[in-house]
């Protein structure tokens, strides 16, 4: 009796230790699906962020792109024929336009006309036209003020060298003691000459709303 009670226990316990087995084995693949499942899905959650990163990188490209256009779109357009201009150690100046000898200066005076001539002259004092109270040439022309001044050539052009404007150059012409000068946008400045060299104006002034600006 005892031979056949130990087979039995035998059997009882093979068929545990099979059960176990089988269940740890039904348990870790459990497991091993759960983690594979979970990857999958953490995987599709990190993709789907990097797509819209990439359309949002796209997008602001795009807009970038735009602005730029827009950007050189409202720049100020170089006239055909007219030099690059580049600041120089006599302030901000420019080769004159093939269209300056073109502008058509008004007479201001009628009297006859002098010849034109060649000079530069640099603003040197300004002052109040009323009160007389002296200003500063960085104040009244601003950050643009370059230290430069006008630029009379033979041929009847000038350089205004005074601010980085990007229209400084034009022409002009002599009546009596006044230099009359128009600029490539169609501004017109009248220079009073108050002191003569020859046939050369050796100084000059003008008028800036109501600043006088004297030049030598």
């Amino acid at each position: 009796m005892s031979g056949k009670h130990a087979v039995k226990s035998s059997k009882k316990s093979l068929i545990i230790i099979i059960c176990v087995v089988v269940l740890v084995a039904v348990i870790a693949g459990a497991i091993i699906l759960f983690m594979n499942l979970s990857g999958k899905n953490n995987n599709s959650a990190t993709t789907v962020p990097t797509v819209a990163a990439s359309t949002t990188i796209g997008n602001t490209n795009s807009t970038q792109n735009v602005s730029d256009s827009v950007s050189e779109t409202t720049q100020p357009a170089t006239k055909s024929g007219e030099a690059s201009q580049e600041p120089t150690e006599q302030g901000y100046t420019a080769e004159t336009s093939a269209n300056d000898s073109e502008i058509v200066v008004p007479t201001i005076s009628g009297e006859k006309q002098k010849p034109k001539f060649s000079a530069t002259l640099i603003p040197y004092y300004a002052k109040d036209e009323n009160s007389s109270e002296e200003y500063s040439l960085r104040d009244l022309f601003g950050s643009a003020y370059s230290g430069g001044g006008f630029t009379f050539n033979e041929d009847g052009t000038f350089i205004d060298g005074i601010t980085s404007a990007s229209a400084n150059s034009g022409a002009y012409i002599v009546e009596g003691d006044s230099v009359v000068i128009t600029y490539s946008n169609d501004k017109n400045v009248i220079a009073a000459v108050t002191k003569w060299n020859g046939d050369v104006p050796a100084e000059i002034t003008v008028n800036y709303g109501g600043i006088i600006v004297s030049f030598k």
